[in-house]
């Protein structure tokens, strides 16, 4: 087995940690373990679920792009765009 799935359980886990680093403390691979358990964990957020609500000719673009395109919009449209300073209170 080249690579343990994602769903192997604590005891196959363990025999493929023997096979490949040798006999280890029990100590050892529950650390191992854990370790596995919290990088399977992990998450990336792509913003996949975000860009499904754009509309079909704005999902491929990225925010400054959407941005732009928006600005350009609104100036074609004659709307007078000011730029907020760097640090605005409101």
């Amino acid at each position: 087995m080249a690579v343990l799935p994602r769903e192997a359980s604590y005891g196959e886990f363990r025999d493929y940690v023997a096979e490949r680093r040798g006999a280890l403390s029990c100590a050892e691979i529950d650390e191992l373990w854990e370790r596995r358990q919290r990088l399977l964990g992990i998450r990336f957020s792509t913003g996949r679920g975000y860009r499904a609500t754009l509309p079909p000719d704005e999902q491929h673009l990225s925010r400054e792009e959407r941005g732009r395109k928006t600005e350009q919009n609104a100036l074609a449209q004659g709307r007078n765009i000011e730029r907020l300073p760097e640090k605005a209170y409101f």
